[in-house]
């Protein structure tokens, strides 16, 4: 573990050497997946125990199998709407054991749409008055104005779309796990993108007690996305530190966990994250879920200071074909923007 954080450590600083870095370049990924996880704050690097642990932890696909106590698969498929209705966000995951326990591998599939976007094509004669540089200067001596009807103006839809594919393998020291992801930008206008990265993670149950320690090193190589107009942006590393503590009250049939999670990059984000020295920043999440009877969950936390909540309920081999079936709502306040919702649906066999 050591060895491990000490040489993620020297890819951080050596990295953002990269001089055409952007800084948020594929940030819609950074939105994460499934209600559980939001509905805690956005902790979830040391959870890491169902499907979605193929984005925030791949270590944990290990665990994800014994979690049901059967060997089995299992997969989660989530809708939200971000700052309102502005913004569909679509995440699916799904966890299948190699050897129960041992090993697994997982897929993601992360889709993040703005629909509807009006888009006008500069057409000759549009701004009248023009100075012949085709830029619309509405003010000053020599204001342009613009002709222009309902039939200049068209609507068009962004997406972006990563597929993750995840392997993880149980270790003496613990687990570990990776991702190699594939980035796809289609934006308004036929501009587009492609890229591809590489996520690595290490999960430790048990460090002290029943405290769980996860690192997870995000595009662990850097990422770069190549754009159709000739444009390329890197993906800084980033590095996630988690730890949770589960507390059991077998009279009461619950458990109680406690998690905190940071993310540190160096990129000279500022006054976009809550603490900075320098080019490094910090950002915090923290979280609780409370399980009563394995079968109800509530959850609260703080996603980077905003307060977040959500609820869950899992229904056990239900069915005829011994099915476990769940559901899970999480709710993410902004000062700014309307609230997001997620909903995500949970089966496992």
């Amino acid at each position: 573990m050591r060895r491990f954080i000490i040489g993620t450590c020297l890819v951080l600083l050596v990295s953002p050497s990269a001089s055409h870095a952007a800084k948020y370049a594929g940030e819609f990924m950074a939105l994460g997946g499934g209600a559980r996880a939001m509905g805690m704050g956005g902790t979830f690097i040391a959870v890491a125990n169902d499907a979605t642990t193929t984005f925030w932890n791949p270590a944990g696909l290990v665990d994800v199998s014994s979690r049901e106590n059967r060997g089995g698969w299992e997969a989660v498929l989530m809708h939200a709407e971000q700052f309102g209705d502005l913004i569909d966000y679509n995440f699916f995951s799904a966890a299948f054991p190699i050897k129960p326990g041992e090993s697994a591998w997982g897929i993601s599939i992360i889709h993040m749409g703005i629909p509807d976007i009006p888009v006008i094509l500069l057409k000759p004669g549009m701004i009248t008055n023009s100075d012949g540089d085709d830029v619309y200067e509405p003010y000053g001596p020599q204001a342009e104005g613009l002709n222009l009807g309902a039939g200049d103006i068209r609507y068009e839809s962004a997406n972006d779309v990563a597929a993750l594919v995840s392997y993880a393998q149980r270790f003496r020291f613990g687990s570990a796990g990776a991702n190699v992801k594939i980035i796809r930008n289609d934006q308004i206008t036929g501009v587009s993108s492609f890229g591809i990265g590489l996520d690595l993670g290490l999960l430790k149950r048990e460090a002290w007690r029943d405290l769980a320690v996860g690192v997870k090193l995000q595009d662990a190589t850097g990422t770069y996305i190549g754009w159709s107009t000739g444009e390329r942006e890197f993906i800084y590393p980033a590095l996630k530190l988690g730890c949770a503590y589960p507390f059991r009250f077998e009279g009461m049939g619950s458990t109680v966990v406690l998690a905190v999670d940071g993310d540190f990059r160096y990129e000279n984000r500022r006054g976009a994250a809550q603490f900075w020295i320098g080019s490094a920043s910090v950002d915090f999440h923290l979280g609780a879920e409370i399980l009563i009877r394995d079968i109800v969950a509530l959850r609260g936390g703080l996603d980077m200071g905003r307060p977040t909540a959500g609820m869950g309920i899992m229904l056990r081999d239900f069915g005829p074909w011994g099915m476990s079936l769940g559901l899970d709502y999480a709710l993410l306040h902004h000062d700014e923007f309307d609230m997001t919702h997620r909903v995500s649906l949970i089966a496992a066999r």
